[in-house]
């Protein structure tokens, strides 16, 4: 196994991994790895699990880099694994409720009203796990509906439909919790 040079752009890295470099792997995943990691733990609602999932899900990259077509492509196809392992890891019913607090950074804001945060987990946890999925990805990880979509196995107009449909839910629930 050779190694190229850790220092270089995406591609040269991406060209390293493929070849075998581990470094080179390891320089191109890092950056997923905190994305991934909240993903999961979304996802499985366990820290712990969380974190045997996505070193599963690395390890299963690292395996399968050479499919990677461009690094472009490298959040969702990583992303896509990693919900894989997870959906794996939890059966059909791999998400229960959503912990808004701890899908951003893991420490609860002070200022937010605990009945709101319970009537939105309660509301997401309504959602479809491909809704909920979707919502998770573009609200909360900011990814364009393309990503998304890559990262769910459907297109990008399928990623915008699944977005629509789970706000529209949300509006109706939240409304009627309201009442």
């Amino acid at each position: 196994m050779q190694h190229v040079a850790v220092v270089g752009t995406h591609e040269e890295l991406l060209a390293g991994a493929r070849a075998g470099d581990l470094v080179c792997f390891e320089r191109l995943i890092e950056p997923q790895i905190r994305i991934g990691y909240r993903l999961a733990a979304a996802m499985l609602n366990d820290a712990d699990q969380a974190e045997d999932a996505v070193q599963e899900a690395t390890l299963r990259a690292w395996r399968s880099i050479r499919q990677l077509r461009s690094v472009g492509q490298l959040r969702p196809w990583y992303l896509t694994i990693i919900a894989n392992r997870c959906r794996s890891m939890r059966g059909a019913r791999w998400w229960s409720v959503i912990r808004v607090a701890d899908t951003r950074s893991g420490i609860a804001n002070p200022a937010d009203d605990a009945d709101q945060r319970h009537d939105l987990s309660r509301a997401l946890g309504r959602l479809s796990p491909d809704e909920r999925a979707a919502v998770f990805l573009h609200f909360y990880e900011g990814l364009t509906s393309r990503e998304v979509g890559d990262a769910l196995g459907v297109t990008a107009t399928g990623a915008r439909s699944r977005i629509y449909r789970a706000l529209q839910r949300l509006r109706v629930d939240l409304a009627e919790e309201e009442l």
